[in-house]
């Protein structure tokens, strides 16, 4: 019985081009390079009139199909993608966490949880999110190497040693005692990996990759800590096989976990409500 958040850009929620058009924020982000903003250019007018016509760009149905199955959460991408440390303002971060709201309410869906593209936020950020009524985010690891940078400041290096973190343990196993966070706060219910999408390159290392997710999944089991797995579909879509393969590997670990220890899935929103019920009083 899995439980999972996707968090979901607001442009997927919309029917059509003329649905988007209309949903736009009032205040758009200014960013220091124009090539982050997808309202700069022609980038608006390249995009398809429907689902049925760009699939790429609109994704109503699949929002739907997610709808049916209770035990899930569709929280928030932003509604553009926004980047939190690339120049543009809290004004208008804040007018794309309405707009995101916004359209999810419309397709009968309260955005309860956020996680913020290219894991880019600040405390300003947080503050914002709790204000419109969010209950969770997804926070980095502890670790330095994973700390929020703009893109300018993800070094060669630094993606390196990312890469490496991802089949040897060398920033612990990322697992978290969030339940003694303050209920009163927003909820960081933070990452403990990346699940890396299948390549030729990296081939050999895929079970690496699965012992360091299943090390640390038997840790947080152990210790009553929990364990924040996710990664981007469509990363999915190419070597689609190769990538079921591993999640079904790591599903089926977690079974066994759940059957020896009592570890269970939970939605960010679940979580977030576990510690308020947790520190309640």
């Amino acid at each position: 019985d899995i439980h999972a958040t996707f968090a979901t850009v607001g442009f997927l929620f919309c029917n059509d081009k003329k649905e988007l058009l209309g949903s736009l924020p009032t205040v758009l982000p200014d960013y220091t390079k124009i090539k982050y903003s997808p309202y700069a250019g022609n980038y608006l007018d390249q995009l398809g009139t429907s689902e049925q016509e760009d699939i790429y760009h609109y994704g109503h149905s699949l929002i739907q199909l997610i709808k049916q199955h209770p035990q899930h959460e569709i929280g928030t991408h932003t509604f553009s993608h926004y980047y939190c440390l690339e120049g543009a303002s809290l004004e208008s971060f804040e007018a794309d966490l309405i707009c995101a709201k916004k359209v999810a309410t419309e397709n009968g869906i309260e955005i309860k949880s956020i996680v913020f593209p290219r894991n880019q936020y600040s405390n300003l950020h947080i503050a914002l999110c709790k204000k419109h009524g969010m209950t969770s985010y997804r926070g980095n690891e502890v670790a330095n190497i994973y700390q929020p940078r703009k893109n300018n400041d993800l070094s060669l290096k630094l993606r390196m040693v990312r890469l490496l973190d991802s089949y040897f343990n060398l920033t612990g196993h990322n697992t978290h005692e969030v339940f003694k966070q303050d209920r009163d706060e927003i909820a960081n219910i933070p990452s403990s990996a990346f699940l890396r999408p299948y390549s030729k390159k990296t081939n050999l290392l895929r079970p690496l990759q699965l012992r360091r997710i299943k090390n640390s999944l038997l840790h947080a089991a152990k210790n009553g800590k929990t364990y924040h797995l996710w990664w981007h579909p469509h990363n999915f879509g190419s070597h689609l096989e190769e990538n079921l393969d591993l999640l079904r590997q790591i599903l089926a670990y977690y079974q066994e976990l759940h059957q020896q220890y009592g570890l269970s899935s939970c939605t960010m929103t679940e979580i977030a409500n576990k510690i308020r019920n947790t520190n309640e009083g």
